[in-house]
């Protein structure tokens, strides 16, 4: 099982989320912009920082697909 409830994974787990939208805003300001290649990889960086910060949950439904795989 993982412990969640360590203090350095809560925060490490909100800048994962906090970074992520800051990203998202950057992106959408060279959108605005029209400089798209920045754009778009902005927005790919900001989705891969949201996945990290969901890591926990991530692993959460690979183990219970593992589970009911055996």
């Amino acid at each position: 099982m993982i412990n969640r409830t360590s203090l350095g994974q809560l925060i490490s787990t909100a800048v994962f989320y906090g970074v992520a939208f800051l990203i998202f805003l950057k992106g959408m300001e060279f959108l605005d912009n029209e400089m798209f290649m920045h754009a778009y990889i902005s927005f790919i960086c900001a989705l891969l920082n949201f996945f990290a910060g969901m890591r926990f949950a991530i692993a959460n439904t690979f183990q219970r697909i593992k589970k009911l795989l055996k």
